[in-house]
């Protein structure tokens, strides 16, 4: 009697280890998907001047798009400004406006822009961030 193994038995033996193969790969990539999970929700919340900053570039990349009609509206201040204050000073040769972000522990972080005049498609936003925040900033929608 001869010791021959089957073809079937093969197969069979081949789509187990396979299968055990791709049990064992599902398993770690299902261990590495949770760590990475909870490495992104375990992550420290960025500092409020970065946060504030990220804000002000926006508002200033909003106000540049909003001069290239060459004019600026209230309308489009606020929009630029989102849900902080702001205020609008002019002078022969500027636009400033004035925006007051509020921080997470709501302290107020003043940024002033400064837009020369004419207002064109190339005009130039200037942000300064202030010291002291002004007290004559209207309060988001009162314009």
């Amino acid at each position: 009697m001869t010791l021959e193994t089957d073809n079937r038995d093969r197969l069979i033996t081949a789509g187990c280890v396979v299968l055990l193969v791709i049990a064992l790969l599902l398993a770690a990539a299902a261990i590495l998907v949770s760590i990475a999970v909870q490495g992104f929700f375990d992550r420290p919340a960025p500092p409020d001047d970065e946060v504030l900053a990220k804000k002000a570039g926006l508002t200033g990349y909003q106000l540049h798009e909003a001069t290239r009609d060459g004019a600026l509206t209230d309308k489009e201040i606020t929009h630029a400004a989102g849900d902080a204050r702001w205020g609008r000073a002019r002078d022969a040769s500027t636009t400033k406006i004035t925006v007051a972000y509020t921080a997470s522990g709501g302290a107020a972080t003043c940024y002033r822009f400064i837009l020369s005049l004419p207002l064109t498609d190339r005009t130039l936003v200037n942000l300064v961030r202030l010291a002291d925040c002004p007290t004559n900033l209207s309060e988001p929608g009162a314009s």
